[in-house]
């Protein structure tokens, strides 16, 4: 076990920070250590420059579900499909490697999304989504995270898409979401603006709307991938 401890140790990134590891001096310990290295916990950390090589494309809904009804035109799982693709066809001419949890008009669970990205190795979980408010006021987008290590994808894809929108930018936010919260990635949920609003729907619903939207997340991630702050 005391080896064990020491392999840790000389890791080039630990999965514990030293002050960490010191706590972990009973046989007891050891073994809790040892399960985690195992499982494969990936929480401790930002996210460094390169250390992603894949990224999980995931469009919110599908099938029987679909999402947020639109004022006017087409509904949120719709407009969340076609820009998850368009961002997977910038992401493909940047010579990403992309996965698409789901590429037609089907139901997925959120297990099943979150199998993807926990299944692949050195990737982060870019989830596209459409907002909707009863009273319609509501406006702007906003970006999700709940790992500590997801705040600064989060604030890069936050920080183009609302540049990219002209619509009220509503922020970095922490929520416990289950793609977010069940993710061994760095994952993020964007929500790409109210279909329930007029102006932002007007966007939404038209294809160049969707593509500036598609192309501004992809910017962002490739900030993040660069390590730069926005």
């Amino acid at each position: 076990m005391v080896a064990l401890a020491r392999f840790f140790l000389t890791l080039r990134k630990p999965l514990l920070c030293p002050r960490m590891l010191r706590r972990f001096t009973s046989t007891s310990s050891l073994v809790l250590l040892g399960m985690l290295a195992l499982a494969g916990c990936e929480t401790y950390g930002p996210v460094g420059v390169g250390e992603f090589s894949t990224i999980i494309v995931d469009p919110g809904h599908g099938g029987h579900d679909f999402g947020g009804r639109a004022m006017f035109g087409r509904n949120e799982k719709d407009l969340a499909l076609d820009t998850a693709q368009r961002l997977k066809a910038n992401l493909d001419r940047r010579g990403f490697r992309v996965i698409i949890t789901r590429n037609a008009d089907y139901f997925i669970t959120l297990g099943q999304r979150v199998d993807v990205s926990n299944g692949t190795p050195g990737c982060i979980f870019v989830s596209i989504h459409y907002n909707w408010d009863r009273g319609r006021s509501g406006h702007g987008v906003e970006t999700y995270y709940y790992m500590p290590r997801a705040v600064r994808l989060a604030a890069n894809v936050d920080h183009a898409l609302a540049a990219a929108y002209g619509t009220r930018d509503r922020g970095v936010k922490h929520r416990g979401f289950y793609v977010l919260r069940k993710n061994r990635r760095p994952a993020i949920l964007v929500e790409c603006g109210f279909v329930s609003n007029r102006s932002d729907n007007a966007i939404a619903q038209s294809a160049s709307g969707r593509q500036r939207i598609a192309d501004a997340i992809a910017l962002g991630i490739v900030a993040e991938r660069k390590g730069q702050r926005p």
